[in-house]
């Protein structure tokens, strides 16, 4: 009899402890909820990043302009020609506006993940001046001299463009998309990513 109460005590205390230990060890195996990486989660990742800054190239260089003052019956100029000559410095910045990518350009399969980047652009250039200065100069007192200046100003700073595009300033953004939005992408994701041109044709989506 002694015995029977014994086990009529014991026993439901056992069986919550065993009960216990079960949800313990069970919450422990249990995996941790995955996160679906599907072609619209991804083209929501990378629009966010928006315009990419990849590259910036700095410059230095002379802009001369010069205007010619207009000349009477080839005989005689009312003033002198105006000329400038400018010390520019300045710089370019090439970038890849991830904004442009659309849902077509993105292929989710299985562990690997195919973009087609839009093509690199300069995002911007500009004159740094504090560090441009005038050289030499001389202008036609007829005409307005602030005008000339901010001319050859304008002149200098598309000049910036020009040598940044003859530098090859668009292929080496696009190579920096390789060395660093590549990495982040597989870190953003968890699969292993590939900048290409064509994206495959079979679009089938695995998640």
């Amino acid at each position: 009899m002694r015995v029977l109460r014994l086990l009529t005590f014991v026993l439901p205390w056992f069986l919550v402890l065993l009960l216990g230990s079960w949800l313990y060890f069970d919450s422990l195996t249990e995996e941790e909820p995955k996160t679906i990486i599907n072609n619209s989660t991804m083209l929501e990742k990378v629009e966010a990043l928006g315009k990419m800054e990849l590259v910036r190239y700095n410059f230095k260089e002379i802009t001369e302009l010069k205007e010619l003052s207009k000349e009477y019956f080839r005989l005689f100029k009312l003033g002198p020609d105006s000329k400038i000559a400018l010390i520019s410095a300045g710089h370019a910045v090439g970038c890849i506006d991830l904004t442009k990518v659309k849902v077509n350009d993105i292929l989710v399969a299985k562990d690997t993940i195919y973009l087609r980047l839009p093509e690199p652009e300069i995002c911007y250039y500009k004159l740094d001046m504090e560090n441009t200065r005038i050289y030499d100069m001389q202008t036609n007192p007829l005409k307005d001299q602030k005008a000339f200046i901010q001319k050859a100003y304008k002149n200098a700073e598309r000049e910036i463009k020009t040598a940044a595009e003859n530098s090859g300033i668009l292929e080496q953004t696009r190579a920096n998309a390789e060395l660093i939005m590549k990495p982040m992408l597989e870190e953003m994701s968890g699969k292993v990513v590939i900048l290409t041109d064509d994206i495959p044709a079979a679009r089938v989506e695995l998640y």
